[in-house]
């Protein structure tokens, strides 16, 4: 078993985990743009709020058993405790299934509240079938998946994930051209969820992964409880913070149709964030660790920011750009009936890029051992949320949520950066920062001379594509970059034989006119 925890082997999970994410997430885009432009608004805001709930019951329904059983069975398997490992899966097993039913029970006893908003003379027993369906369902699944990872079988969730997305796309293929109504897609949704359970089985069962009904022992337990605990507190508090507030209130207080949009331009925000910036998010924990282990808070404090360099970079292209081809994505995709994502689109880039660096601040106190911290910061993050929402949304609905949200982020933000730096004693790269800043700003300058001048959806979409090459362009003229920067990307394009032989010669020149630090 120790073979599985080879770096190669790893590396090789991580690149499996890495392209099935982007090909669900490609898929799943296809799949949302085919239901909404099937069932229109109003029944796509219900599809949803019923996805977006069926989602936020199975966090809450997981809690901290999977990263818990992540952690502690790869522990058991480090030491050569194959049998501790079984325990360690059983142990929780029971508590996941405990769990599930809690979760299902309070759901059917806050069904009233929960109820889609318009959905009138359909059935809520229908509604409560779906849910409860697809929570169990992807409840035990992801469970299962987590400890696949703890044994390093990244294959099972990869595997198991691709083939239920394909069974998906091909069913709500089926129904679009069937001329389906909202209860077939729901009832699809429900099914697929129920089919990861038998996928997840079967995969696990192949690969010997079992659990064993003996209680672990007392000293592993007495690490466990406590890892458990605090992680529990703090997945509640990620599941409550996610856009839930929001989401809830504009399905309570508005309708079902803004429920869509709002929900459409926060899935395409995420995308774009995890499409330019999952690579660094994935690499950074682990190297602060290292560098913790091997340094102390020192070369943490230096990695910390580089990081911020590199999220406030990747940040700034992901607001300008976005920010002008927004419109173009939402009528292509969606079409003109989806007109109001827009500007909710466009506002939730310019506020996710500029909060990007806020992975890194998270990263650090986990590295460091504050989780207390990342507490405090979370729950004010849902408190401020809340305040906002519940004073902005009943007034202004749709952009009344929008608002809550960038208030909340933008304010946590620059809290998060303050008492960082406070507590660990961080020099944040305030010039390169400002440089960055001045980039953006002059590469917005000619985009937006392209839209006064040539009115129109494609040219913003043009307009964008030239904000981001100006802006990268830029960038190494302006102090934002030094030359360890650009001998990592020299290493890293080495693994490219035919690029990065063109481009080595002209980095390691600049290299030279760059300073050693910043």
């Amino acid at each position: 078993m120790s073979g599985a925890f080879r770096k190669d082997t790893l590396v090789r999970g991580a690149l499996l985990m890495t392209g099935s994410t982007y090909i669900n997430y490609a898929v799943g885009l296809l799949i949302s743009v085919l239901i909404a432009r099937a069932v229109g608004p109003d029944a796509f805001g219900g599809y949803s709020y019923v996805v977006w709930l069926s989602g936020m019951l199975v966090v809450l329904a997981n809690n901290g058993l999977n990263t818990t059983g992540i952690r502690f069975i790869s522990e058991s398997l480090g030491r050569d405790e194959p049998q501790a490992a079984r325990e360690v899966h059983g142990w929780l097993l029971r508590r996941q299934h405990l769990c599930m039913v809690i979760m299902a029970v309070a759901f059917v006893a806050c069904l009233p509240l929960l109820e889609p908003a318009g959905w009138g003379e359909r059935s809520l027993v229908f509604f409560a079938a779906v849910t409860l369906v697809s929570l169990l369902g992807k409840a035990y699944y992801l469970f299962s998946v987590s400890v696949a990872k703890g044994y390093a079988r990244f294959d099972i969730e990869a595997v198991s994930t691709l083939s239920m997305t394909a069974l998906n796309l091909v069913g709500v293929g089926a129904l679009v051209l069937a001329g389906a109504p909202l209860s077939a897609y729901l009832t699809l949704f429900a099914a697929i969820s129920l089919l990861h359970i038998a996928a997840a089985a079967l995969l696990l069962r192949r690969a010997g992964i079992r659990p064993d009904r003996a209680v672990p022992d007392a000293t592993l337990l007495a690490r466990l409880k406590p890892h458990l605990a605090w992680t529990v507190v703090l997945t509640i508090i990620y599941a409550l913070g996610n856009k839930s507030i929001e989401t809830y209130l504009l399905n309570t207080l508005v309708g079902a149709a803004d429920v869509g949009f709002f929900v459409i331009a926060a899935s395409l925000t995420r995308g774009g964030i995890d499409l330019l910036s999952s690579g660094l998010t994935t690499v950074l924990l682990p190297a602060m660790g290292h560098a913790y282990g091997a340094g102390g808070q020192a070369r943490v404090n230096l990695i910390l920011a580089d990081s911020v360099r590199y999220f406030t970079f990747l940040g700034l292209i992901l607001a300008g750009a976005v920010a002008f081809v927004a419109e173009a994505v939402i009528t292509v995709m969606y079409g003109t009936d989806y007109a109001p994502a827009i500007l909710v689109l466009q506002t939730m880039a310019v506020v996710g890029g500029l909060t990007l660096s806020e992975g890194a601040f998270a990263a650090i106190l986990a590295t460091t051992e504050n989780q207390k911290l990342r507490a405090i910061f979370a729950v004010g993050a849902i408190v401020i949320t809340a305040v906002a929402a519940l004073l902005l949304i009943p007034r202004y609905g749709l952009m009344g949520a929008v608002a809550a949200h960038a208030v909340a982020r933008l304010v946590i933000f620059l809290a998060f950066a303050a008492i960082t730096a406070r507590v660990l004693k961080v020099r944040y790269p305030f010039r390169a920062l400002a440089a960055q800043f001045m980039a953006a700003g002059l590469a917005l300058l000619p985009a937006f001379a392209l839209v006064h001048l040539v009115p129109g959806m494609w040219s913003k979409a043009v307009a964008g594509t030239l904000y981001a090459l100006l802006f990268v362009g830029l960038s190494p003229w302006l102090g934002i970059w030094k030359r360890q920067d650009m001998q990592t990307l020299a290493g890293l394009l080495a693994r490219f034989p035919r690029v990065g032989d063109r481009v080595a010669p002209w980095l390691r020149r600049w290299s030279e006119r760059l300073p050693e630090d910043l």
